[in-house]
């Protein structure tokens, strides 16, 4: 990681992994638009810290599994899929500034341990340990650069996504369509599914 061209590699690599839609980026755009920034902070701050994680664990090892054992790969879409179905279901009817019972934004330890089900950052983890981690006595310095990049990155990327669920809300009431909202959060939701499914 010492080597600039590889950090140039990765930050092309890590800017098409990070800011391109996924699981985590329409979560967090979703609960922006439902619950406002502020109170989604905690689950940005989960995904910031929880993904970098994953990928020193995985670096030291746990990817094999995944790799050698295909099925997991299956097993972890189809929940993940369920996961965002339900989700849908649950956003048609909702309105701005409305929730309805115990609804609440994910927590920081749950958007954290959602990264586990979560099939893009499987693929990105896995990806990324293969592409810049080289196998020898500096891999675990190798891997600690490698997470830190990650969580660098991190920030910038929910935060946009953040922001631009906040301007779905704004373009609704500027619309008059905030009766929408629940619409409009169910097809982002199933969206994403299709996305990560294909």
């Amino acid at each position: 990681m010492n080597d600039s061209s590889l950090l140039i590699a990765f930050l092309f690599a890590a800017s098409a992994g990070f800011f391109s839609p996924g699981p985590n980026n329409l979560m967090l755009m979703t609960s922006s638009a439902k619950f406002g920034l502020w109170r989604t902070l905690p689950h940005a701050i989960g995904i910031v810290l929880g993904f970098p994680l994953m990928v020193f664990v995985v670096g030291l090892g746990l990817g094999e599994i995944f790799t050698r054992y295909p099925q997991i790969n299956l097993a972890l879409r189809v929940v993940s899929a369920a996961y965002f179905l339900w989700m849908a279901w649950t956003m048609l009817g909702i309105r701005i500034g409305e929730a309805r019972g115990s609804e609440r934004p994910m927590r920081l330890h749950e958007a954290a341990l959602f990264q586990w089900v979560n099939p893009k950052a499987w693929a990105m983890a896995v990806s990324f340990v293969a592409l810049f981690i080289t196998p020898g006595q500096e891999r675990v310095v190798q891997l600690v650069l490698l997470a830190g990049l990650c969580t660098a990155m991190g920030p910038f990327s929910a935060g946009l996504w953040m922001v631009s669920g906040r301007a779905v809300v704004a373009f609704l009431r500027r619309t008059g369509s905030e009766r929408l909202l629940g619409w409009v959060l169910a097809g982002l939701m199933v969206a994403s599914v299709i996305l990560f499914l294909r």
